[in-house]
């Protein structure tokens, strides 16, 4: 068989490379072989990619049993939820850029004929997504699988219901601290990705979505051994997908992406979710189709079917269980482009065709014809505050609450709006405004779900509004507008407001918009953190952050 890296290896022109292998214990004839990266993202800070070494394990067994060479290096992985509420939020958004400079780096200076992605959380799989579209070798992800749900006196809970009651409910007396303590130990019973649709389950869904995972693989238990199977069939996978020449764009197409928006739509999944699409369409070169307003039109002809945290009161454990993503996609088969290629090298019609029947839990994996809403569960908002679009997770707030007209609370970070919330300075109707967040601004664009995980916690989540430049984690819920564009920092709307400026979000029409627009003859107020001397990446997304509309890129 002829592959990319065989014409380097051979003769004696490859003395020096076959050298370096034989080093590390690899052979003559392991170097005949085609060479297969594994791009492993373990990591001891984080649970979601804790258990990556036994699935990397099995890929390297099922990579050469299929007749390849196993060649393993490790990228960074990262939990946001870790820092909360604190200036190191910052570096999340980023870590997403890291990981894909870092695959793309070693990739291209190290050269392989193929690449097997393990993934689990938030900023990583969209990283590697981003690497895979950018190095465009033959590609599989192996998701890297779903934590299981916590448990306490007989009720089902995750690690978003622990951050509502200790940011907002115990500091006003609402939960005791032995209820904390016995829910600490429960919330997180395993490894894996956090049983809800936050980020990192959408962006694994996502990742099968677009049909760079084996059908099926995105919702896999972390600690099953189904899981372990999959990795095993997936290093067979990359070896057949290297022999065919099928290239992660061969995938990664125009009609593919749609597929991506219209199932980010179905699940209901994390806002952060929209600007990691956005970035993987600027980056194959689809954003002047791809984009804001796509993804509003899909929006508004799509229903939401999946009823898991935050939207309802379900886990992925119970969508795994109804079929998961498979399954979901078999819902709305009318919806998608069915003649795109997957990495299990059939298309998806044939996918959902050889689909073994499953018993679907109606109450977690609602059907087309009764869905739970009919429109998807992200909205994208405009008016004279978000010229360039703004989002909003509406599956995941009450439904009946479809209007918000309140005064404004200005904040220039999202510290002073915790501190506010804390000293009980917010009161029912407010529109809490938390600006100069964005990329430039944050810099970095951090996520603020520390703001709106006290409000719930309070009990002000139908009736307190958050908007912001900033993201929202896909962990929360409530009455939240983010990644406002222009930012703040870029002269955007949200830097001319001002305490008591009367702002109204209507979500039939998709606006959100200030009642007096003669505002914006005011000067536009500075960030305070321009003062502050940032170094490294944060200071590079301060310099060249990229606007939300279009992925907030680095560059």
């Amino acid at each position: 068989m002829d592959y990319p890296t065989k014409k380097y290896m051979t003769g004696v022109e490859g003395a020096h490379r076959r050298a370096i292998y034989k080093a590390m214990g690899y052979t003559d004839k392991d170097l005949e072989k085609p060479i297969i990266a594994i791009v492993n993202s373990w990591g001891e800070v984080c649970p979601g990619h804790y258990g990556m070494n036994l699935l990397s394990q099995k890929i390297h067994e099922g990579i050469y049993q299929e007749g390849g060479m196993p060649v393993e290096f490790t990228t960074i992985s990262q939990c946001g939820t870790l820092t909360l509420g604190l200036d190191g939020i910052r570096y999340d958004l980023p870590t997403r850029e890291m990981v894909s400079f870092d695959i793309e780096t070693i990739v291209h200076s190290q050269m392989f004929d193929g690449i097997v992605f393990i993934t689990a959380c938030d900023k990583v799989v969209p990283g590697m997504l981003l690497a895979a579209a950018r190095l465009n070798l033959p590609s599989i992800f192996v998701c890297a699988g779903v934590m299981a749900h916590g448990e306490l006196d007989g009720e089902a809970f995750s690690l978003s219901d622990l951050d509502e009651e200790v940011m907002g409910a115990w500091p006003l007396g609402k939960v005791s601290a032995e209820k904390i303590r016995r829910m600490e130990n429960q919330a997180c019973p395993t490894w894996g990705a956090c049983p809800l649709m936050g980020t990192a389950n959408t962006m694994q869904c996502l990742s099968e979505a677009v049909g760079l995972t084996l059908p099926g693989a995105s919702t896999l238990l972390a600690t099953s051994s189904e899981l372990l199977r999959y990795a095993k069939l997936s290093g067979n996978q990359i070896v057949r997908l290297v022999e065919k020449n099928i290239k992660a764009c061969d995938i990664m197409t125009e009609e593919a992406i749609e597929n991506m928006v219209t199932m980010m739509m179905v699940l209901g999944g994390s806002t952060n979710s929209v600007v990691h699409i956005l970035a993987l369409s600027e980056e194959l070169g689809f954003g002047d189709k791809i984009n804001l307003n796509f993804i509003s039109d899909v929006s508004k002809r799509t229903p939401c079917l999946v009823n898991v945290k935050p939207n309802g009161p379900y886990h992925v454990t119970d969508f795994q269980k109804s079929g998961g993503m498979i399954q979901a996609m078999k819902e709305v088969r009318s919806l998608l482009n069915l003649d795109v290629l997957t990495a299990n090298g059939e298309s998806l019609k044939s996918n959902l065709e050889n689909l073994e029947t499953v018993k679907v839990d109606r109450n977690v994996l609602y059907s087309l014809s009764s869905p739970i809403s009919k429109d998807g569960g992200i909205a994208v908002l405009r008016g004279n505050l978000a010229p360039d679009g703004a989002i909003l997770r509406q599956s995941a707030r009450y439904r009946e609450n479809l209007h918000h007209e309140g005064p404004a609370k200005i904040f220039d970070s999202q510290e002073d709006a915790l501190l506010a919330l804390k000293e009980g300075k917010i009161c029912k109707g407010d529109v809490m405004v938390v600006r100069f967040e964005g990329p430039s601004g944050g810099p970095g664009m951090p996520d603020i779900y520390a703001v709106q995980a006290t409000v719930c916690g309070m009990g002000l989540d139908k009736d307190v509004a958050v908007i912001t430049d900033a993201r929202f984690s896909g962990f929360a819920r409530g009455f939240g507008v983010c990644q406002i564009s222009p930012e703040a920092a870029k002269n955007g709307p949200l830097a001319y407001l001002k305490d008591g400026d009367l702002i109204r979000i209507d979500i039939p029409s998709r606006t959100i918009e200030v009642v007096n627009d003669g505002i914006f003859k005011r000067e536009a107020a500075k960030n305070p953190k321009d003062k502050r001397n940032y170094k490294g990446i944060l200071n590079l997304y301060k310099k060249y952050g990229g606007p939300a509309n279009k992925g907030a890129r680095l560059g």
